[in-house]
């Protein structure tokens, strides 16, 4: 979403403000495990091992991949 940002200076109409809000639920399981639910869908994240047990992709190759999208 797009809008404006109001200004009563007519020089700095061009600037434009943008918003952006998500909520989501979060929780830590066993071994390193942790769970997310946004927007309808559930993420899960592990470590590797010896910390975790490998099981889902880590919380930075969600931001890594993030990125790449």
């Amino acid at each position: 979403m797009t809008t404006p940002a109001p200004s009563s200076n007519p020089a700095s109409a061009d600037i434009i403000s943008r918003s952006f809000s998500m909520e989501g639920n979060a929780r830590i399981l066993e071994h390193q495990n942790k769970e997310a639910e946004i927007r309808g869908f559930t993420i899960k994240c592990a470590e590797r091992e010896p910390m975790g047990d490998n099981s889902a992709p880590s919380p930075l190759a969600y931001f890594a991949s993030s990125i790449l999208f």
